[in-house]
This record gives structure tokens, sequence and C-alpha cells, in this order.
């Protein structure tokens, strides 16, 4: 199935979904990956209604573990669709032409997980969502509401424009997508318009990407605070410990309140261990990520859209964590 019809969200939850893959061990891209996706984009219709509806990520998590074990061996390479993941892209189509929409958006991947209704992702959904027709309900209600859907994000993007954005996403990863960003990600879209024009000026990747890490964004109006905390963060291997570094003035202080008010070091005993999963699970997402950019890269790519975000991110990123 090709993606150019597809929105930037719906383009970075197909991408999500094989990483949630990827990260269970999982030797296939199933529904209940395409709702972890889903969830993972949360500016997106569909997961502002799941959650609306009360229904969140780490739910997800925890309804899709009950039902489905993770694999026992890492995965490298292209995963392939499972028959009812491929079913419910296809359906997304039809959900966004019965709408007149010319694109498909995550609120057609949505409505189409529910109508295919036998994979993981609808039966997880159906037991916390009862009815389950309360899901499509709610979609159209925020379609009818949506002040900017009928424009639709990128309606006349080319394949190339779609490839640049996705990969500018996936490399902003949970902060706002910069013009660094941006431009690093359409350095390196294949076969590109802007790619060839600036090769053929003689913009060198590489030095481009040595000057971005030089300039600091904070003198720019590609400031954020999410990404100037995250700069200052390190992991470290000390023996048999993993050090997980923030240097950020906040948080610091925030830490100097915690360890006065608990007298000391704050260790996930009885309950607490519970407050300190969310951390645990996180952090050992981001190694798996990490892991998998510096990885070779497969011999065999597909040409889809995920393959091309995916080899794009490796190539930006792995020089990077090299260092």
């Amino acid at each position: 199935m090709t993606f150019e019809r597809f929105t930037v969200k719906a383009r970075k939850v197909v991408v999500t979904a094989q990483e949630q893959a990827r990260l269970l061990k999982h030797n296939y891209i199933g529904t209940e990956h395409i709702l972890l996706g889903l969830l993972d984009v949360p500016d997106g219709m569909a997961a502002k209604v799941l959650h609306q509806l009360g229904y969140d990520k780490e739910t997800a998590k925890v309804d899709i573990a009950a039902v489905v074990e993770p694999g026992t061996e890492e995965l490298s390479g292209h995963i392939p669709f499972a028959p009812s993941s491929k079913k419910t892209l296809e359906l997304a189509l039809r959900e966004a032409q019965q709408l007149h929409h010319n694109y498909i958006g995550t609120e057609h991947i949505l409505l189409a997980l529910v109508r295919e209704g036998e994979g993981v992702g609808a039966k997880v959904l159906a037991e916390r969502i009862n009815p389950i027709s309360k899901i499509r309900a709610a979609v159209l209600a925020s379609l009818e509401g949506s002040q900017d859907v009928a424009a639709g994000p990128w309606p006349a993007g080319t394949p190339a424009t779609e490839d640049t954005v996705s990969t500018a996403s996936a490399l902003a990863g949970g902060a706002p997508v910069g013009s660094h960003h941006l431009l690093e990600a359409m350095l390196r879209a294949e076969n590109s318009m802007a790619a060839r024009v600036l090769r053929e000026l003689g913009v060198d990747p590489d030095v481009v990407a040595a000057k971005i890490d030089e300039l600091d964004p904070e003198t720019t109006t590609d400031a954020n605070p999410e990404e100037a905390a995250a700069r200052k963060m390190e992991i470290r291997l000390v023996d048999d410990e993993v050090h997980l570094i923030l240097r950020d003035p906040t948080t610091v202080t925030i830490a100097k309140k915690v360890t006065e008010l608990s007298d000391g070091p704050i260790q996930g005993v009885g309950p607490v261990a519970g407050m300190f999963v969310p951390l645990w699970r996180s952090t050992n997402q981001l190694l798996l990520q990490f892991q998998h950019v510096l990885e070779p890269e497969p011999e065999e790519e597909d040409g889809s859209a995920a393959s091309k975000v995916g080899k794009a991110v490796r190539t930006v990123l792995a020089p990077r964590l090299r260092r």
C-alpha cells in the first residue's frame, strides 16, 4: 500500500507502529501496534478522541500485554504488516472516501481499526469502551466541530514533501518540529528536488549537521524548553549501573527539594516501585531505539514511507550517537 494520501500525522502513526512492533520483538505489524501508534501522536484527532473516552497509551500497553506476549528475538530491517493491519489501512481509505475527504488522517485509521473488528486493536478497545460504536460517534462529532479538517494538513504535498515532514517529525521526537529538523530531513530526502538542488550547490549534509550541533537553538526562534532540557541529558553505563543524568536547572531544583523532603535518595521499594515503572519503561524503550539506530542498516529496503523515514533517521542520528 502506498501512503501518498496519508497526512503527516497518519504517516507518523505507521512509522511508530513499526517501532512499537520492534520494541515488542514482534515479527509483524498488527492492529495492536497501529493502536499504540495512534496514541503516540497526541495531537492527532484519533488520540484526542480516545483520550476523551478515557483511553490512553499506558492503558493500551497494559491491555495489549494481557493479550499478546512479547517476542524473544531482536529484529532488524523491515517488519511486514499482518493481514488485519493491511485490511485496516485499506479500510482507512474507504472511511476517508465515505467522508469525502481527499486525505487519510489519524481519525480515518481509528475508524478503520474499529470497523475491521477482528484485530487485537479493536478487541482491547471494545473491552474498555462499551459500546465500541462510541468511538465512531466521537470521531464524527470531532470532525463536525473541527475548523482545520476541511483543509487537511499538507493536502497537496508531493511524496518528497511528505517524506521530509515525516522524517523531521521523527527527528524531533517528543519535541516540537524545528526548522533545523526540517533542514536535515530535506537534505536526506532521497530523489527530492530540494536535496538535488542543495547537493548541486555543494551543500554537504555532514557539514550542515556539524553546524547545527555547534549552534545553540536557544538563541533562535526554534528555542523550546523541552529540547533545551533534553540537550543537557546523558546516559552512562558505570559498571553494572545505568546512570540517567539530567542537568537542566528546573529538574535540578525539583530534585533538590525532593531530596531535602525525603532526607536522602529515593528508591523503588514497596509501593514506591510503581511510581518508577513509567521511567523504567521509557528508559528501556529509548535504549532500544538507540540500539536500532546504531545497528547495521538492513540490506534490503522495501521503498515504503516507513523504510525511507527510518533510513533517513539512522543516517542523521547514528554519527551523533557514535561520538
